[in-house]
């Protein structure tokens, strides 16, 4: 049986695009590519909650009833439920995300929402439209707020926290932040959970007196 010799020289007469496609072909076998943004949110969607301790909270309020978290394909959420004294229906709460893949980027009000489970009553798309914002030791901050006119207050309030205003937990590079909170009384007592004093130490890290005196250590934060 007559076998060809194979030319040594075989990758100089063969089209540079064939070789191109041929390293891609072997190089794929051994990547791993990351998944777009829709199937991550697919799958930590169905990720069930765990509760954790209170001291493992992100942020620092010490009115919360319960702190939550789940990680699905390399995210971590965290969902603390805050006391209710009002007849609105509804929870109040704050999510929190922990942003792990490179830059952050600039927050999208839709895609934050959506993530922290939709728009909560009794805010709708009008309120949005009429968002409110400052900047303070925190960084940017932007709510809405709703009022049924006989004493009772709602704020949704969004932050991005980013390594500028707090030390970070794990990898993370910034963390987002939704808050709904109803309470009787005025609108800024309803976004005390979102004011610097709360939002700029996790619960365990938040040192006792001046709250301007951080702790910078990598080790203060819990870890997702």
């Amino acid at each position: 049986m007559n076998l060809k010799r194979r030319n040594p020289n075989w990758a100089a007469h063969c089209p540079p695009a064939l070789i191109l496609a041929g390293v891609v072909a072997g190089l794929a076998g051994c990547m791993t590519l990351p998944k777009p943004p829709h199937e991550l949110q697919a799958e930590i969607a169905r990720a069930e909650w765990a509760i954790v301790p209170a001291a493992n909270a992100w942020v620092h309020v010490p009115e919360a009833r319960l702190v939550m978290e789940r990680r699905a394909g390399g995210l971590v959420e965290q969902r603390i439920a805050l006391p209710n004294a009002t007849v609105l229906q509804g929870d109040n709460f704050i999510f929190l995300r922990a942003i792990t893949s490179g830059s952050p980027g600039v927050i999208r009000l839709e895609r934050v929402l959506e993530q922290a489970g939709g728009l909560p009553y009794p805010f709708s798309q009008d309120d949005l439209s009429a968002m409110r914002g400052r900047t303070d030791s925190a960084g940017a901050l932007s709510w809405a707020e709703w009022s049924d006119g006989a004493g009772t207050s709602c704020v949704l309030a969004l932050r991005r926290l980013g390594v500028g205003a707090r030390v970070l937990p794990g990898q993370a590079s910034a963390i987002d932040m939704v808050l709904r909170n109803c309470v009787r009384g005025e609108a800024d007592a309803a976004l005390a959970p979102a004011a610097p004093d709360a939002v700029a130490f996790s619960a365990r890290a938040r040192p006792s007196g001046d709250v301007s005196q951080r702790n910078l250590s990598p080790l203060a934060a819990p870890a997702p």
